[in-house]
């Protein structure tokens, strides 16, 4: 569900370029090659563009956990840059995965979460875009591969979280929803992500949500039909559909 406090991005706005800010999720690109493959068999006579913009470990917190391999980026580090090069009429941003840096719930940890979010939306207001802020994705304990760690153990990484990290994002993201960071529009995908990965376990109890951090295939496939349905009033029936959908419709026009 979109908590929105403007109008939504729909064919009235079909001009629109949406900018997509992130970490590894959003660097993938899979939720935004679904979504757009969809909007162009279906919605041909738009003109909307999607721009994927994620960069890999980014954080808007500029924390960093002291045993990642190098400084996770920043996006304040880039964001001038990149809402200039790409003159968006309205960005997408989603972070949090990373700026709790794997550890346990910190007040500290979690201010910076807030001053970085709330600089990041400033700054793309005052470059005269709208903002849409997405929560981030829950984080899957029984898929990580890594070790998990107590809230006792002397460090943790992404390599080796904490075992309940998934409580710290739930934080992160009901700040988000409960309209603490000003924004023109706050999409939940925690909710129905959670909703997905309890479904598809209670199918088959063996089923791992990607690595534990990133979504797999379908978990994609859900944050596009989410980003479908809250910002383009669109509701697709089935997203792996779209490739097929896109060709049999060139082979129609032809």
């Amino acid at each position: 569900m979109l908590h929105l406090f403007t109008d939504k991005v729909t064919k009235d706005s079909a001009d629109s370029q949406i900018l997509f800010l992130g970490d590894s999720i959003t660097a993938d690109g899979l939720y935004i090659r679904l979504t757009r493959e969809w909007l162009q068999v279906h919605r041909p006579d738009w003109t909307v563009e999607l721009v994927p913009c994620g960069v890999p470990s980014e954080t808007a917190s500029g924390l960093s956990e002291a045993t990642h391999p190098f400084p996770r980026p920043c996006v304040h580090n880039r964001l001038s840059r990149e809402l200039k090069e790409a003159s968006p009429s309205v960005v997408a941003a989603c972070y949090g995965m990373n700026d709790g840096i794997y550890h346990p719930f910190s007040e500290e940890r979690f201010a910076a979460y807030q001053a970085g979010m709330l600089r990041l939306s400033t700054q793309i207001r005052e470059a005269g875009a709208k903002v849409v802020l997405m929560t981030p994705p829950p984080f899957d304990a029984p898929s990580m591969n890594g070790t998990l760690q107590p809230a006792e153990a002397d460090d943790f990484s992404y390599l080796a979280p904490y075992r309940d990290y998934d409580h710290v994002l739930e934080r992160y993201a009901d700040w988000l929803l409960s309209g603490g960071c000003p924004a023109d529009g706050v999409i939940d995908l925690r909710t129905p992500l959670l909703e997905h990965i309890r479904h598809e376990r209670s199918v088959n109890a063996s089923y791992r949500y990607g690595d534990g951090i990133h979504p797999d295939v379908s978990g994609h496939r859900i944050i596009a039909r989410i980003l479908l349905r809250d910002l383009f009033h669109a509701e697709p029936d089935n997203l792996s559909d779209a490739e097929d959908s896109r060709e049999a419709a060139r082979e129609n026009a032809d």
